[in-house]
This record gives structure tokens, sequence and C-alpha cells, in this order.
């Protein structure tokens, strides 16, 4: 059966609620690509049309289980092992000694992921501490957050396939995953000690509550998908969330340039990142 069309109404009904709810920008331009995404939920309820899809997640009794069901298909949670090197590289040799000095000996640093997916990126934090060599196992607490909890669920189980360590060579995997069958690989525990997987939405209010603050942010590859208002929040929860004198780093193709901020930029060989005060406490 061929699926319907997304009609004009239908999309500016979704693309507010999505707006309000995620964040997520559905503008006129990405017409199709919200009813490719829409379509599996529709078909699976056997629904006639987009409305009624929105009418189901909106009002049905059982709509927390089919938002849970629908989140995967609005959102991209591609994502694999040290994504994005140069980061990471300016992450390891400027900012981890810089905060290791400010910490002293006995400091404990604290790591935030937002819209962590699956878990790779934080798994990703907890090597590069280690490697790094200058905190102890026990001096690094490191959190993910997320929207989706099937992602989530992904990350507590800490099992990967081949494709999360294409951006890596094989002594990695060696040295921090233990073969658990048929081409799957889990992280040792003692990488897991110290990492906490939490379910927010950046556009919540408030939704940094209860984290202690941070003292480096990775932001990656999310805020490319809100509109101003959203994109406003989410800095703002972002600015509050960070430690003074604490780092933000956003994607390649992320800024908080239409929105401002009170966050520093800083430039380094390899990564652009943001910096909050030591004076704005």
């Amino acid at each position: 059966m061929t699926a319907p069309t997304l009609s004009q109404e239908e999309l500016r009904l979704w693309s507010e609620w999505l707006a309000e709810e995620y964040g997520l920008h559905f503008g006129p331009e990405r017409r199709d690509t919200l009813r490719n995404r829409l379509e599996p939920r529709r078909a699976a309820l056997g629904l006639p049309s987009y409305e009624d899809l929105l009418f189901h997640v909106r009002f049905h009794p059982e709509r927390e289980a089919e938002r849970t069901r629908l989140v995967p298909h609005l959102t991209n949670n591609e994502s694999y092992f040290c994504r994005e090197r140069g980061t990471l590289e300016v992450l390891r040799d400027a900012v981890l000694p810089e905060l290791r000095e400010r910490l002293g000996a006995g400091g404990v640093l604290r790591v935030l992921s937002a819209a962590c997916a699956s878990g790779e990126e934080v798994y990703t934090l907890a090597i590069l501490a280690r490697e790094s060599g200058l905190f102890a196992p026990g001096q690094v607490r490191i959190t993910g957050i997320d929207l989706d909890p099937c992602a989530l669920a992904r990350a507590h189980a800490a099992v990967y396939g081949e494709h999360a360590f294409r951006g890596t060579d094989p002594a990695f995997r060696e040295r921090w995953f233990r073969p658990v069958g048929d081409e799957r690989w889990e992280v040792r525990p003692e990488l897991r000690e110290g990492v906490e997987l939490r379910r927010a939405n950046l556009v919540d209010e408030r939704w940094w509550s209860g984290l202690p603050p941070q003292h480096v942010v990775l932001c990656r590859n999310v805020l490319i998908y809100f509109g101003d208002e959203a994109l406003a929040r989410a800095a703002e929860g972002l600015h509050r969330v960070l430690a003074p004198g604490g780092a933000l780093f956003l994607g390649h193709a992320e800024t908080l340039r239409r929105v401002g901020t009170p966050l520093q930029v800083e430039r380094r060989p390899g990564a652009i990142f943001y910096r909050r005060s030591e004076e704005d406490a």
C-alpha cells in the first residue's frame, strides 16, 4: 500500500509539536525527511494519516511508550569510537592538563557527554582520561545523557559491533574491550566504573538539575537539528552546567553565534571550543 502524503497542515502541526517537545526543526525544506521518518510508525500502527499519528502520540493512553518508539526515527544516533579526532586531541593535550593543574592532585574530573546516543562517546572519554595518565580511575566521573531511552539501553549494555570501531585500530579494541562472540565486543568493566547514564532532554527547563558542575562538556552534532528557540534553551543549560573554567566542545558544523552566549571562544590547532570564565560563577 502506498504511503499517504504529508500535507502542508500536517507538516505545520508536526513541526510545531516537535519543536516544542524536542527542539527538533523540520521546516518546509525537510518535508520529505519528516514524512520518511514518521512513516514506519504510521504503517506499524495502521493509521490512515500523519495527523492521526500525531493525535496518537499526543493523547493516546500509551503515548509515552509510542514516543519511546518514535524518537529513534526522528533523531540521528549514528556514532562510533574516537569520532572527530581533532577535538579529542585538543582535549587530551591541552584541556585535560590544564584541568589537572587547576583541580590539584586529589581533585575529581567531571565530564558530560550530552546527546550521548548509544554510548560510544562516553566510553571514548573514559578511555581518553585513562590513557592521559593524568587522573587515577577513581578521579574521573563521566555522565552521558540522551533523549532516546533505546539508545541509553544500548549504552548501558556497552556491547558494540565492528562498525563502531571504524575510526580506531585493532590495538585500541584489544586494550579496552573483550570479545563476546559474533563480532561483538564489550567495554571492559574497569572503564564502566565512574560512568553514569541518564535520560534528559536538552530543551527542557533545568535539564541540568541534579548534575554537579562539569569541567568538560561535549555536545556534538545535535544542535544542528534545533531551531533558534530550542538552541537558546540548550545553550543556557550548557552554560549553567559548566563549571567556571570548564570547556564546551560542539561539533565542527555547530556554533552558538545565532543565540549569543557568555561563554568565551578559544581556538587551538585542530578545534574551536567554548570556555566559561573563572569569574562567571
